[in-house]
């Protein structure tokens, strides 16, 4: 890559940044930035026969029929409201220890997050049931925001997560394989917030003690619930079906389940088609746009000069990743992950090889990151997204969302250095 190329490459994407900092849409951003690139390269005639093909190149991808089905299960789940269920069930059985309702919170928040794959999806529909519920009990407004926003960022490492989604189709990595790791990494970053909330916040807050009789009548009514995510990760470790067959399945499940518990309606559901197809739209032509910005930036050669140079680094290769870290967590500020992967994965992924790690492990290790960019203030999308529901606001729960960072941040490297915190269930899929 010549010095001008190099030049021409900074000023185009400072254009596109500062196009998204005035409000264009991300995909125009993104697309304009990727046709003036190739422009430069061949001529603006050409330019457009390229930027077009590989437009369709790029969407033409039997795998990202999983997006649109997930998106649709998560708006179904939206609209039927079957959340109240789970959330009374984890409220009876946890409720009575110190802050039990916001451990409750935490785990209705796992599970739903194993359903839609989304944090902003699962912050609302967790949000609106469980925000009021905390006021009652006498939560802080700062606690009960972080409770769900931080919460809500289980949405991205818990499959089936939609980032990750994306990063296997750009990185052509078993999309199965992703989702098996992000199994134990998801837990133990749920029983991290669990822990946190229960036994160091403080004032503590204790809820009403439920019988067992409660408890177990409430479990019952949540049983159809806590089944899906369930079957999504054992039907694809068994190798019973494929991630986008599970999609069409859990799509089938909530409007079975919707249906029989007079949760939907048609209306209702043609409301959730509308709004998945608006979210996929959007999804899938950030993706489109952003494989052709990809493209610009591999024919500059961009991905392999950077990989080539990391191994002169001072600092080796724990410094590497550290800055690829922070450069997520920065852009992550103001860009939704799907796009934050798009733009980034096609650099930061080549970097990765060159530095040892496994393309699985670093999958994961990206969708945590991207988890802390959703909260980090001051405009992480969850902080964002529950302000607007609750009416709390941002300052108030700036404070309160840090311990919830450096959670996922002592995450991040723990699955640095452990390796098969993520590697061991995709290594013994084929077992079955």
């Amino acid at each position: 890559m010549t010095l001008l190329s190099g030049v021409s490459f900074a000023l185009i994407t400072l254009v596109m940044f500062t196009l998204m900092a005035l409000g264009i849409p991300i995909f125009v951003s993104i697309g304009l930035a990727a046709f003036a690139g190739l422009a430069i390269i061949f001529g603006p005639a050409h330019a457009m026969v390229d930027f077009t093909s590989f437009l369709w190149q790029s969407l033409n991808n039997f795998e990202l029929v999983t997006i649109p089905l997930f998106v649709l299960t998560a708006m179904l789940v939206e609209e039927s409201k079957i959340g109240d269920e789970l959330f009374a069930c984890a409220k009876a059985w946890i409720g009575g220890v110190p802050n039990g309702l916001g451990v409750a919170v935490i785990l209705t928040c796992a599970v739903f997050a194993s359903i839609t794959g989304s944090s902003p999806v699962t912050a609302v529909t967790v949000g609106l049931i469980a925000l009021p519920a905390l006021a009652r009990e006498g939560y802080p407004d700062s606690l009960r925001g972080a409770l769900i926003a931080g919460g809500g960022t289980l949405g991205i490492l818990l499959p089936p997560s939609l980032p990750l989604i994306i990063y296997g189709v750009l990185t052509q990595t078993s999309i199965g394989s992703l989702f098996m790791a992000t199994v134990i990494p998801g837990l133990l970053l749920m029983t991290m917030f669990a822990i946190y909330v229960m036994l160091f916040h403080r004032p503590a807050v204790r809820g009403a003690y439920h019988s067992m009789e409660e408890r177990w009548s409430a479990l019952w009514k949540a049983l159809p619930i806590i089944v899906l995510p369930i079957f999504i990760i054992l039907s694809i470790y068994l190798g019973l079906v494929t991630p986008t067959e599970t999609g069409a399945v859990a799509v089938a499940y909530v409007l079975i389940l919707g249906f029989a518990r007079k949760r939907l309606n048609l209306a209702q559901v043609l409301r959730a088609g509308r709004s998945a197809a608006l979210t996929s739209s959007m999804l899938l032509m950030i993706f489109g746009v952003g494989s052709v910005f990809a493209r610009y930036s591999a024919m500059l050669q961009l991905p392999q000069h950077i990989a080539a140079s990391v191994g002169s680094m001072p600092g080796g290769a724990l410094a590497v990743f550290t800055a690829m870290v922070v450069t997520d967590l920065i852009l992550g500020t103001f860009l939704e992950s799907g796009a934050l992967t798009i733009l980034t994965i096609p650099i930061f992924f080549p970097i990765s090889q060159a530095i040892g790690l496994d393309p699985v492990q670093f999958g994961v290790m990206i969708a945590v990151n991207q988890e802390i960019a959703q909260i980090h203030p001051p405009t992480g999308l969850n902080l964002v997204t529950v302000s607007s529901i609750s009416g709390i606001p941002l300052t108030r729960m700036m404070v309160s969302i840090l311990p919830f960072i450096a959670i996922e941040l002592v995450m991040i490297y723990l699955l640095y250095f452990i390796p098969q915190l993520t590697l061991f269930l995709p290594a013994h899929m084929n077992m079955h």
